[in-house]
């Protein structure tokens, strides 16, 4: 006989009754993925996460490394790989390489008494030392700014950083032959799917274990320092404590309980100044040590250092015009042999004033000079720095442990290490300014911030929530479906009359939006991005089961498709011939897979979308619609290996890729494949077509390739073109961009090889990701297209739905489970709109065992699919069984339907079963 056992459950923080004895995780490099005090459920899972290689950067690789941290709508700050606090972009504004001086963590140690503290700056200046560094194009993460060669010119350094980034973590260590103790960092935000609101706290919070190795007690001070950078506009490159800007500053030590803060505020910006705000540092010592305000580090340092103590203020007024000041806090302690001491600092901020400050079409504009106040939601929440302070110190259980539970659901896990950095980076562009919340609750993204890769160097990249961008987006749809919503919202409030949508956004949208109107300069609306708004609705209502959603959408959808069927498809066979704008900014012609796969899919949802409606006329109709195209796409664009563009070449002589092998020719059955419309068109041209794009685009090295216009891959570097003629016939002017090196195709391109079981092609290709942005020459945690921190490498997402086969089908309360990695043992993260948890999945001999745990929110199941490679024999269920949070076992009455399909087996439940406290553990156990 075979068992299969399934094992559904929530666990929380501690452990079940016999699991008192498990090992303890200590949450810092190889031996950990999480923060602290984690128990493990057994043996198996310790072991998996045990010989879990964690993302470590050390030596070169430190020089470009820096994850952003910060809230949802927040604006961010990076921690780089030099330990040094860098990109402030948290004034509404954006500029990748804003520096605030005067700010940084530092630790002195002494071993007795008669000696003089030995201090460090917690910073590696010799990260930048190599004078023979040739900095890749397009990127500007490895800038040493002005005020940072001020901190490295007045203070000494640590002698190493090792850096192990875990977005929503950050990982140092500190070594040095100087300090005897061993020095520690977790830096993070609360980060919790499906929680808005804790996730966009304006906080970073710094953790620093202290540990002593030695057996004699070690006196130790550690410090942190911050600039009262209030006046600064964000972009204006600031050197030390004064700046034209400054003025009128004040520092005020305040305490919060347990807690010492400075709170750093100015007493001139009134309060309707894009600039108004406060900032805080923090520490959760009660009798910290503290110098509210001075001005001169080397006085402040020498203080310190010399005497082992905190000098006092310099001053207890407002600091002059053109003068700010800094404050510090820290710790005074002792560290016994053997003894870990924690201490968390702070930084808080609020800056409620968010203004409409980027370009618009201004020929839509009477008022050319107006910035248009939208806000920004955080300060519903905090209203101050202070606030945010306050409330983490109240909440501090809940984010901490949600946090770390996030952490370890989603690392510990057998999926390919590569490929988990590649999609829980692209979560850091949620947060980055990319994206903001505004004060209704409404989320907007750029489609990147401007950079090194952009004409601009300021500001956000190409205003404002680009349809066809945002197309390749999974990752905020999945983690915050409710911020996702409002996107489609914003969508449907500016769809012009004719049914058309923009695809870009004015704000805020009582103003005119962008229409096609050639005298005002205006651009046909991109229909990639349309056909992708109605991919997106479908998708949305899979995640959600919101049906009002989908009625409400339904009017919206009906006179989209009158403006394509009018404009686009007047025949109405599924096929697009005419000019048609898209993300690659240009206009293609004729009948290509590229705009037609995502017309057929878009089709196919409407057909899903009017049977749930119960609208059979209208399914019908676009079915036969999808049938249509789909066959005269086929027949006209397959040349055997691949899908072209057919087009009349002596009618249109640029922007086309004609023959060319496309690696965006299969983006609607992309599309097809996470939202469940398996394959749009014949099965085996797409498994070839997809094949062909790997074989044809990507190059092991591109030595010999002249990528055009931008570059975003090195010489060396192996990478994914998106587009090649394998067959020659390239015209003499392409489509835009088809020499370049986009990591967001290059996910989509990966994840279409793990969906036909092509695991090899796919890690190939992450695995060229991740040697070009390793930290020597790119930004782990910035992928670079058009800005910094952009959006279409979200696309990444798809990936892991591809490799696990997890879908929870919200509408039928089904989990659905079917990997496509063969293993013994599987564990993976996964989430619905109600909660999130783990599967884990053993094999044992001729037993299997399924596991389930709920560990945020909750889950609710009538049915449960597992799919499988070979099909076993007859299945039964022997029992289902409760075990709720004390351990006792509750048996569940009621048969279990079992019942074998094509490619797995389903079982039904004797009705909804909710997962949740106080019933923590739902177990089924199967005969076969």
């Amino acid at each position: 006989m075979l068992f299969l056992r399934w094992d559904l459950g929530i666990t929380s923080l501690k452990f079940h009754p016999s699991q008192q004895n498990k090992e303890k995780f200590n949450f810092l490099f190889v031996n950990c993925l999480l923060f602290q005090n984690l128990y493990l459920e057994n043996d198996k899972e310790y072991e998996m996460l045990k010989s879990k290689k964690i993302f470590i950067l050390e030596g070169e690789k430190l020089r470009c490394a820096a994850i952003p941290l910060g809230g949802i709508g927040t604006g961010t700050i990076a921690l780089g790989g030099d330990g040094l606090l860098k990109q402030w972009q948290i004034l509404n504004n954006v500029k990748h390489r804003a520096f605030v001086p005067y700010s940084f963590f530092a630790i002195g140690t002494k071993r007795s008494a008669e000696e003089k503290y030995n201090f460090r700056a917690l910073f590696d200046s010799k990260v930048h030392d190599d004078f023979n560094f040739k900095p890749a194009e397009s990127v500007s993460d490895h800038k040493v700014e002005s005020g940072m060669k001020t901190l490295f010119d007045s203070l000494p350094s640590i002698d190493k950083i090792i850096y192990a980034g875990e977005y929503p973590v950050a990982y140092l260590t500190y070594e040095d032959k100087a300090i005897p103790i061993n020095i520690e960092l977790t830096a993070f935000n609360p980060f919790i799917p499906l929680d808005i609101k804790n996730s966009g706290i304006p906080i970073i919070i710094f953790q620093f274990s202290l540990s002593n190795p030695s057996e004699e007690p070690i006196e130790t001070i550690i410090m942190s320092s911050l600039l009262n950078f209030l006046g600064w506009d964000g972009e204006k490159i600031l050197k030390d404590s004064s700046h034209s800007l400054f003025g009128g500053n004040f520092n005020t030590l305040k305490q919060i309980d347990d807690w010492q803060t400075i709170q750093m505020r100015s007493s001139i910006l009134q309060r309707n100044d894009k600039r108004y705000g406060d900032i805080s540092l923090g520490i959760d010592q009660k009798d910290a040590s503290s110098t509210p305000q001075f001005n001169d580090l080397n006085n402040f340092w020498n203080y310190l250092t010399l005497n082992g103590a905190f000098p006092k203020s310099e001053s207890k007024e407002k600091s002059e015009i053109g003068s700010t000041w800094a404050g510090a806090l820290g710790k005074k302690l002792v560290i016994k042999p053997g003894e870990t001491k924690k201490i968390c600092f702070f930084i808080s901020w609020s800056f409620p004033n968010r203004v409409v400050d980027w370009r618009l079409n201004l020929a839509l504009l009477s008022d050319k000079k107006t910035e248009y106040w939208v806000g920004n939601r955080y300060n519903k929440w905090f209203k101050y720095s202070i606030d945010a302070l306050k409330y983490v110190q109240n909440n501090w259980d809940y984010l901490f442990e949600t946090t770390s539970m996030f952490h370890h659901l989603y690392y510990s896990t057998t999926i390919p290490s590569d490929v988990l950095t590649s999609i829980s980076a692209n979560f850091a562009t949620i947060r980055t300014p990319t994206g903001f919340l505004t004060e209704e609750g409404i989320y907007h993204a750029f489609e990147g911030c401007c950079g090194a890769s952009t004409a601009c160097r300021t500001g956000g990249c190409c205003p404002l929530d680009c349809t066809h961008v945002w197309n390749y987006e999974f990752s905020l749809a999945h983690l915050f479906p409710n911020l996702e919503r409002t996107m489609r919202e914003v969508e449907f409030k500016k769809q012009h009359q004719d049914g058309y949508i923009p695809h870009r956004t004015v704000l805020p949208m009582y103003l005119p939006q962008f229409g096609i109107t050639p005298d005002k300069g205006d651009v046909p609306p991109a229909i990639d991005g349309m056909f992708g708004t109605i991919l997106k609705i479908y998708r949305d209502y899979l995640i959600t089961g919101d049906k009002k959603f989908l009625e409400a959408s339904w009017p919206k959808i009906e006179k989209l498709l009158d403006f394509v069927f009018s404009t686009y498809d007047i025949k109405k066979e599924g096929a697009i011939r005419c000019a048609q704008p898209n993300t690659y900014d240009c206009e293609i012609y004729g009948l290509n897979s590229f705009i037609g796969s995502l017309y057929l899919s878009a089709l196919l949802a409407c057909d899903k979308i009017a049977s749930i409606l119960k609208l059979a006329d209208y399914s019908i109709k676009f079915r036969e619609i999808y049938n249509s195209g789909k066959q005269i796409l086929d027949e006209e664009c397959w040349n055997g290996e691949y899908y072209i563009q057919k087009y009349d070449e002596d009618k249109i002589k640029e922007f086309q890729y004609g023959s060319g092998c496309f690696s965006d020719q299969l983006v609607g059955q992309w599309w097809a494949f996470q939202i469940g419309l398996g394959y749009i068109l014949p099965k085996d041209h797409v498994i070839k077509a997809i094949k062909s794009i790997v074989k044809y685009n990507f190059k092991d090295t591109l030595k010999d390739i002249k990528q055009f216009p931008r570059v975003f891959a090195s010489p060396e570097d192996a990478g994914l073109l998106n587009c090649t003629w394998p067959k020659g016939n390239k015209p003499k002017v392409p489509t835009y961009y088809t020499d370049e090196v986009w990591t967001g195709i290059e996910y989509e391109i990966a994840a279409l090889c793990a969906e036909i079981g092509e695991l090899e092609s796919a890690m190939k290709i992450v695995k060229a990701i991740r040697n070009r942005y390793d930290g020597s020459h790119r930004n782990p945690w910035n992928e670079i297209e058009c800005g910094d921190h952009y959006v279409r490498p979200m696309s990444s997402w798809t990936i892991y739905s591809a490799l696990t086969g997890i879908k929870y089908l919200v509408d039928q309360k089904r989990m659905e489970l079917s990997p496509k990695l063969e293993t013994d043992d599987f564990m993976s993260f996964f989430i619905t709109k109600s909660g999130w948890g783990s599967i884990q999945k053993e094999i044992d001999g001729k037993t299997i065992r399924l596991k389930i745990w709920i560990k945020y929110g909750e889950l609710h199941l009538e049915s449960i699919f597992a799919g499988y490679s070979e099909p076993f024999g007859e299945i039964n269920c022997r029992s289902c069984t409760f075990i709720d949070q004390n351990g006792y076992e509750i048996t569940l009455n009621g048969k279990i339907e079992v019942k074998q399909i094509e490619t797995g087996f389903l079982s039904t439940m004797p009705g909804e079963i909710t997962i949740k406290k106080p019933r923590t553990r739902l177990i089924l156990e199967f005969e076969i």
